[in-house]
């Protein structure tokens, strides 16, 4: 076993030796440590013998010993140990060895309790080997001073007393030293793994800062005090504020409305984020430094604090300038694109349905006009959902025209009957025989068909809706009750606004676009009516249509 990491050379990046002198590797001080304390307890033993004892230094063993042991000490002190192999360190140990074996020589081993330094030294160091050998060669050394004095069974009781003494002495250290580098290098390899676990914690927190700076969505984070504890670059650009002091408001102003009133202080987002408000998709309008104007939705997120950290709250600010602007160009196209396109639809999909009403067809042509037909229908479909949001601000005349609100009310739940039945959603209606009003037919089935549809989509299996129609006094009343998932009271209020969806909704595995209910009260309020919600979450939810019966749109 080759000596142990406390002896190992002092290396440059590229695994050379050290260059720098001035700086003595850790295997040169180990060396230093170790023979300079054995040279200090010789040198106090030589003090003490010259005064006590001073005929020992006629013997010349004993001065050759501490001659030795001396020169040793000079020599470790003089070479640069890091330039030699970790082999050249045990010719030291070895060698204090021959020099306390010669200064017991012939004394009645009184000074071989030295003997324990160097033994301790190699078993700490060293392989067991060495040990072993040292310990040989100790016992050789006193066989060789009893013979020399004559044999007697005092020498014979101070051979076993001394070896079994540096034995036990030597593998407790071996042992001990054994067990020390097994901790160090389990030590070594946690730090490792710590060190490696930093690294990667630091580089996601490096990652995550640059995605959160590449978003272009501004977000900042805020303590329950106020503090700003972090910005991200789209939130600081859009309000122009100072990484320097982000305390100091920045250069831009919030509006409630575009080129409306400024938002007092403490109505602003931010404001309202730092003592702790709760809120989603606020919109206010931004007038930043560079005198542009942009819409934004402003929310808040609790954030769970750590042991180590204070409470905080996201702020979260998505600027939807381009969004709304989108917006009203699709407004705009889709008043030209649903005429342009509805017409020669609906003629493509009403000679494929006169043509498969035919007798005598060929197979395959009545699969190709079977294909024409759905695809016809589900263009439509396509067109329906994608232009919808336009007709919520479309204010284009409609033909006026004598309905039957029953007639309406039965071809929209005829409709929908499949989907409730695959939903075991059990649809009914109480109305009178005939339910006559002036009014645009085909608009006023488009909102029955939003109604229907969100309240069979929404309700559990196993659930109702009830569709009651009544007149009175010039008035029909119409009411949508089902048993669905409800909506919750805050809610309410913006159910009516483009692409909103409550929570509720969202949370559902079902699919919508947050334009219908908009939609519904357009329909309505062209024909002079009024619109109500009532709701209880997880209870269920009733729309009331009430319209003039006479109703000239």
């Amino acid at each position: 076993m080759a000596a142990v990491d406390s002896f190992s050379a002092a290396s440059s990046p590229d695994g050379s030796a050290s260059d720098d002198e001035a700086a003595p590797s850790s295997r040169t001080r180990s060396v230093w440590l170790l023979q300079l304390v054995l040279a200090a307890s010789i040198v106090v033993t030589v003090l003490v013998v010259q005064a006590l004892e001073p005929s020992l230094f006629s013997i010349w063993t004993f001065s050759a010993g501490v001659a030795i042991v001396i020169a040793l000490t000079a020599v470790a002190l003089i070479v640069p140990w890091h330039r030699f192999p970790r082999e050249a360190i045990m010719l030291i140990p070895f060698s204090d060895l021959v020099g306390i074996s010669l200064m017991s020589f012939g004394s009645d081993l009184r000074f071989g309790f030295f003997w324990v330094f160097p033994v301790t030294w190699i078993a700490t160091h060293f392989a067991l080997t060495a040990l072993i050998v040292a310990l040989v060669a100790i016992g050789g050394v006193i066989v060789l001073d009893a013979t020399a004095n004559g044999p007697t069974a005092l020498s014979a009781l101070r051979l076993m007393v001394v070896m079994l003494s540096l034995t036990f002495i030597g593998l407790t250290t071996y042992l001990t030293a054994r067990q020390n580098r097994a901790f160090k290098h389990l030590l070594r390899r946690q730090a490792s793994r710590l060190q490696g676990s930093l690294q990667r914690v630091q580089g996601q927190e490096r990652r995550v800062s640059q995605m959160l700076n590449g978003l272009d969505t501004g977000i900042a984070r805020l303590s329950r005090g106020g503090e700003v504890l972090a910005l991200n670059d789209t939130y600081v650009s859009l309000y122009a504020i100072d990484r320097e002091d982000p305390k100091r408001p920045g250069r831009s102003v919030e509006y409630s409305s575009l080129r409306g009133d400024p938002l007092p202080e403490a109505e602003r987002p931010f404001a309202r984020a730092a003592r702790g408000e709760i809120f989603e998709g606020e919109r206010v309008w931004l007038f930043d430094a560079q005198g542009e104007w942009h819409a934004l939705s402003a929310s808040t997120r609790p954030l769970t604090p750590t042991s180590d950290e204070p409470d905080s709250i996201l702020l979260i600010v998505h600027d939807i300038t381009a969004l709304i602007e989108a917006e009203r160009a699709r407004e705009r196209l889709a008043a030209v694109v649903s005429h342009e396109l509805r017409n020669p639809l609906t003629a493509i999909m009403g000679h494929a349905e006169l043509a498969l009403d035919g007798d005598g067809l060929p197979a395959k042509t009545r699969e190709q006009l079977e294909v024409i037909d759905n695809a016809a229908e589900r263009m439509q479909t396509l067109i329906s959902e994608i232009l919808a949001g336009s007709q919520a601000v479309s204010r284009e005349s409609v033909p006026v025209s004598e309905v039957d609100a029953r007639r309406v009310l039965e071809a929209s739940l005829e409709s929908f009957r499949p989907a409730a039945e695959s939903r075991r959603v059990q649809v009914s209606l109480d109305a009178a025989e005939s339910l006559p009003l002036r009014g645009d037919a085909f608009r006023l089935r488009q909102a029955v068909d939003n109604i229907l549809s969100n309240a069979i989509k929404y309700t559990p299996g196993g659930g109702s809706v009830r569709i009651a129609a009544t007149e009175e006094r010039g008035r029909l009343r119409i009411a949508f009750a089902d048993t669905g998932i409800g909506i919750a009271g805050d809610d309410i209020p913006r159910i009516f606004d483009p692409y909103f969806r409550t929570r509720a909704a969202r949370e559902s595995p079902m699919t919508g676009t947050g334009l219908g209910m908009g939609i519904v009260r357009t329909i309505v309020e062209q024909h002079r009516g009024t619109l109500e919600v009532e709701s209880e979450l997880g209870t269920g939810t009733t729309v009331t249509i009430d319209l003039p019966s006479d109703t000239e749109a």
